[in-house]
Order: structure tokens, then sequence, then C-alpha cells
């Protein structure tokens, strides 16, 4: 997740439909909605619909997960550069 501090409402962030060049990877690091706000995380496993994101704790139980795990559609993330 962004910094407390960067924390950014979803509406600044567009999202448009990813192709297949622009497909995360394992080991990219992504950006994403989750419950309004603008979360990042780091791709371990891509699959054929969605990719499998690790979170850092502090986001993770902001978010009220136990694990800091998420799954992120095709389509709804954006691969952050540098």
């Amino acid at each position: 997740m962004i910094d407390m501090k960067g924390w950014k409402k979803m509406k600044n962030f567009e999202s448009a439909p990813t192709t297949d060049m622009e497909r995360a990877g394992v080991g990219d690091v992504i950006l994403f909605d989750r419950k309004d706000n603008l979360c990042e995380g780091k791709v371990f496993l891509v699959r054929d619909n969605s990719v499998l994101v690790e979170i850092s704790k502090e986001a993770a139980k902001i978010l009220g997960y136990e694990m800091p795990n998420t799954v992120v559609r095709h389509g709804n993330y954006k691969i952050k550069t540098s």
C-alpha cells in the first residue's frame, strides 16, 4: 500500500484494460484499487485471468486481511514504472 501520507482515492487512478503486452509478470510492482485506496504490491504468481500479489503487512492489517496477499484481475491494475 502506498504510505499512509500518500493515499489517494481511486478516482485519481485511471485504469484501462491491459493487453497481453501490458500484463504484469512475476516480480513486477503493480498499483491497484482496494477499498477506495490506491495499493501497491509485488506480483508473485500470474494466472490466466489475474495475478497474485504480496502487499505489506501494514496494508493487509488496514484492509482487514489475515494474510498479506490478494488477487487482482488483469485490467484492474497498472504496472508501476521506476
